[in-house]
């Protein structure tokens, strides 16, 4: 018999300040939650209709009185993880995921993707100012860690220095996926630290929209003197065109920081705008649609010295400056730098069901980037970035079947392509104009014991068909917690009734091609790596599951890596890259323990460990120490091997229906087998950090005090100083309209204590710290 739900006021609370908060959907002692390795995913909550909606694809529990019930009933939107090609629920992977909702984005002041995630757990940003910040997991960055947009790699140059901007916006996003596992094999073996995929919906894809839908968001910090200002409309035409749109526009002072000589950072301000327009036909088999987005932005670089000086002729690991001028300190420079940065993005999506034996859909998706983005100094353009590129991808994805007395196979096979032209042409064209190639094929499989864990969505050939008699509960009930039965369940049946499998394992494969062509110095280069990855989880109890991954990736070297060398001011570095680095070999393995207990507790504990050869990083070899050069570096890209290990581990206690309590902490540690060096560390290794929160819900309003203790970083690499340990405190609270006008507003203060604190990940680690306390506040109005 299909349960009775009773509904807290429960919504959503915030996921960039709480590291961990679940949303607890409970009937008398019972609770429904989503809970993943390294993040909570979060929900949007609509309290408008009399429906508990767990999963549309598959069934829904209506709802009905209950002597228990106070609030409303909502409807829960269903979390896909579009990152992985087999689209599960967050609840159905085992290895770590965090996903974080667009309603999320909205009631937080981060414009870039690397601080709008730098609150998640093992996740951490390199940030470079206002104006650039990339996403940092477990102590790992670009180029290992892939950005996609709706999972094509997002063509830019922020895989080339971090002063670069990743050119995605975030405000406005439908959400944010941070994910590793088997499916990172999708974006090549390159993705060691991970995956991060922001989906917008660009190029709608779902019919039944209203003729016209909008959300209208407005925040704004004092920190900057700054504010975020998003507008966004879609809607239908007849019955099968439907048609989006947005503007977004930021515009940030510069930063105020605490207990400084100065109350602001001169030259970290920041202004973006940027807009979308998409169509797209929708059937019941298919799509297809285009869409296109532009992006402009300006911002200053902090810190950006007037170097003087080169390699050293005589002693090529060192530095030498023209004597004289780095000492003339009555020498006057012009307007202070910034960026001009503009992408055009043109892309083209289709998608066809197929009523074929052997092959349910096929999808593919091309777009094309024309980026470029100018460094002014002194008033004049000096250094002029370019990349144009086309990407494509396209995959199938097979029909679930059945495999002998294993139990159910489903599985994608894919095909990747970018062929882009890289260009740094001015005083700092440190990188020569280089053609790139890359083709990439995959596959990957999941199996699990029934159809309803091998099910895609409801787009298998066995929907509607009779199951076998073992699996023919497979699909009801699903979301239920509880087994209301006078009779003894073993741990299979409790999981099938819940809508979970008792195990799963998914394996995948990847072999990437590259071709390298530096056309300034005609040098041609070729690699070719192979990835393999086999993960599995398994419920040894119904409350708790035990899962583990081991890999073995390749990664093929990057441009910069090979072929850069020149001056790069706003790194303040002199860059050389080493034609004869080799590909990059990781064995990797993770370990990952859930408990949810289904009432009161839950807690999750992952740990890693990544054995390199050949691991490539940035070596500095000498520093200047003094004069208008002083903080100067000479940066080589050398190979060594290295050790790559940490975990993290989150838990949540709930007083009661309203109150919470969570605690989080996370560590990533990189060591280098490099005799040469003093000190073993990685450059800018982000240090431990713990913390937690509460969390309160009562009526409209959800109240969050949440913070960190972010230690000292002493673990470091030669030419480098320690950064000092902080603690970080913030309080939100946030409004939910329960009227029929949707709007939610919110109060924020972030840094309360107003401390003074420096990310050791920064590149500006010892020149530009994080903002003073801020009041921050904003409202969303949807319709």
């Amino acid at each position: 018999m299909s349960p009775v739900f009773c509904v807290n006021k429960l919504k959503e609370p915030d996921y960039n300040s709480v590291s961990s908060v679940n949303f607890r959907l409970r009937r008398a002692t019972t609770v429904f939650s989503v809970t993943t390795a390294l993040g909570i995913a979060s929900f949007s909550v609509n309290a408008k209709d009399t429906t508990v909606n767990i999963d549309p694809a598959i069934s829904s529990s209506s709802y009905s009185d209950s002597s228990d019930v106070r609030d409303p009933s909502v409807t829960l939107d269903t979390i896909f993880v579009t990152s992985n090609p087999l689209l599960p629920q967050t609840n159905e992977m085992a290895t770590a995921t965090s996903v974080v909702t667009g309603d999320a984005l909205t009631t937080q002041v981060s414009s870039t993707l690397g601080d709008a995630l730098a609150n998640e757990v093992g996740v951490s940003a390199d940030s470079f100012g206002q104006g650039a910040s990339r996403p940092i997991i477990r102590g790992q960055s670009a180029p290992r860690v892939q950005v996609m947009q709706n999972g094509l790699n997002v063509q830019d140059a922020s895989q080339i220095s971090p002063d670069h901007q990743v050119a995605v916006p975030v405000l406005g996003a439908k959400q944010v996926e941070v994910i590793k596992g088997t499916s990172a094999l999708m974006y090549g073996g390159g993705a060691i630290g991970g995956v991060v995929n922001i989906v917008n919906d660009s190029i709608p894809q779902e019919k039944g929209q209203k003729s016209i839908n909008g959300k209208v968001a407005l925040t704004g910090q004092q920190a900057t003197d700054g504010y975020l200002g998003y507008v966004g409309l879609n809607g239908s035409i007849g019955e099968n065109w439907l048609w989006s749109g947005y503007y977004q526009k930021t515009d940030k002072g510069n930063i105020q920081a605490p207990h400084l000589d100065t109350d602001e950072i001169t030259n970290s301000w920041y202004t973006q705008d940027n807009g979308s327009i998409g169509l797209s036909h929708v059937t019941d088999m298919g799509y297809i649609g285009a869409s296109y987005q532009r992006l402009s932005s300006e911002y200053g670089l902090p810190f950006h010295v007037h170097n003087s000086c080169s390699p050293d002729s005589t002693s090529t690991n060192q530095l030498s400056c023209e004597s004289g001028h780095d000492h003339d300190h009555d020498h006057e420079h012009g307007a202070a730098p910034y960026v001009d940065m503009t992408s055009n993005i043109y892309q083209l999506y289709a998608e066809q069901k197929l009523p074929m034996i052997g092959v349910d859909r096929i999808n593919t998706k091309i777009s094309y980037t024309d980026y470029r983005h100018d460094e002014i100094d002194e008033g004049a353009v000096g250094t002029t970035f370019e990349n144009k590129a086309i990407s494509a991808k396209t995959q199938a994805t097979h029909s679930t079947y059945k495999t002998g007395n294993l139990g159910f196979m489903k599985g994608v096979v894919g095909l990747d392509y970018t062929n882009s032209r890289f260009s740094a042409i001015g005083l700092e064209g440190y990188l020569p104009q280089t053609d790139r190639t890359q083709v990439g094929l995959y596959f990957i499989e999941r199996l699990t014991p029934d159809y309803f864990g091998a099910k895609i969505q409801n787009s298998d050939k066995f929907a509607g068909q009779p199951l076998s008699t073992s699996d023919e509960h497979a699909g009801h009930n699903h979301g239920e917690t509880a087994v209301t039965t006078n009779t003894p369940l073993d741990t299979s049946s409790i999981l099938r009734k819940q809508g979970k499998s008792p195990w799963y394992i998914e394996f995948g494969g990847r072999q990437d091609f590259q071709n390298l062509t530096d056309n300034d110095n005609d040098i041609e280069k070729t690699h070719a790596g192979t990835s393999v990855s086999l993960e599995g989880g398994k419920y040894l109890t119904p409350n708790t599951q035990l899962s583990a991954r081991i890999s073995h990736s390749e990664r093929l070297p990057s441009p910069q890596e090979l072929f850069s060398n020149g001056a790069h001011l706003a790194t303040n570095t002199w860059e050389r890259g080493n034609g004869q680095l080799e590909k990059e070999s990781t064995d990797g393995v993770e370990l990952t323990l859930r408990y949810d207990d289904g009432d009161r507790f839950d807690s999750s504990v992952s740990v890693f460990y990544n054995d390199s050869a050949n691991y490539i990083y940035a070596k500095t070899q000498d520093v200047v120490t003094e004069g208008e050069s002083a903080g100067f570096r000479l940066v080589d890209y050398v190979q060594s091997d290295a050790k790559h290990y940490g975990g993290e581990i989150q838990s949540r206690y709930y007083l009661n229906n309203n109150i919470s309590i969570g605690g989080f902490a996370d560590i990533a540690l990189i060591t280098l087998d490099d005799s040469s060096l003093t000190r073993k560390y990685a450059p800018r290794l982000v240090s431990p950090r713990i913390g937690g929160d509460i969390t309160s819900q009562f009526g409209q309003f959800d109240l969050v005090l949440s913070g960190y203790h972010r230690f000292e970083q002493d673990n470091i690499a030669d030419f480098e100083t320690n950064t000092p340990s902080y603690n970080m405190v913030d309080a939100k609270l946030v409004y939910h309209s329960s009227s029929a006008h949707d709007y939610t507003a919110f109060f924020q203060v972030e840094n309360i204590l107003n401390e003074l604190a420096y990310n050791h990940a920064s590149y500006l680690a010892e020149q530009v710290p994080m903002p003073e306390r801020s009041l921050n506040a904003g409202i969303t109005y949807n319709f």
